[in-house]
């Protein structure tokens, strides 16, 4: 159940994948790069770069780790508790590296 209408785009690098035990989905873990609200959504995700964020992901098997990506996500609430749940999920582009001046 959606709290309110809400989305986000969090960018960064798959940390970690952990299927759940009844084989449905999985935890994923992002390493925050950048984090926005979705045009005309609320971002309740609040993530700020050089955090990590948990995510549910029903089909961990578009996901790899240590690769970047762009997720869609929205927080969503029941009487258990909120998650953040991953709507899609596009690959990023490798950042550029900076070289020292």
């Amino acid at each position: 159940m959606r709290i309110k209408p809400n989305k986000s785009i969090v960018e960064g690098r798959i940390s970690r994948i952990e299927r759940a035990a009844d084989g449905i989905g999985a935890e994923v873990e992002i390493e925050v790069e950048r984090s926005n609200s979705a045009e005309g959504h609320e971002d309740f995700i609040g993530a700020r770069p050089g955090t990590t964020v948990k995510m549910f992901a029903a089909i961990p098997e578009e996901l790899e780790t240590g690769r970047r990506y762009k997720l869609t996500a929205s927080v969503l609430g029941g009487p258990g508790g909120e998650r953040v749940v991953v709507e899609s999920a596009r690959r990023a582009p490798a950042r550029a590296k900076t070289k020292p001046e």
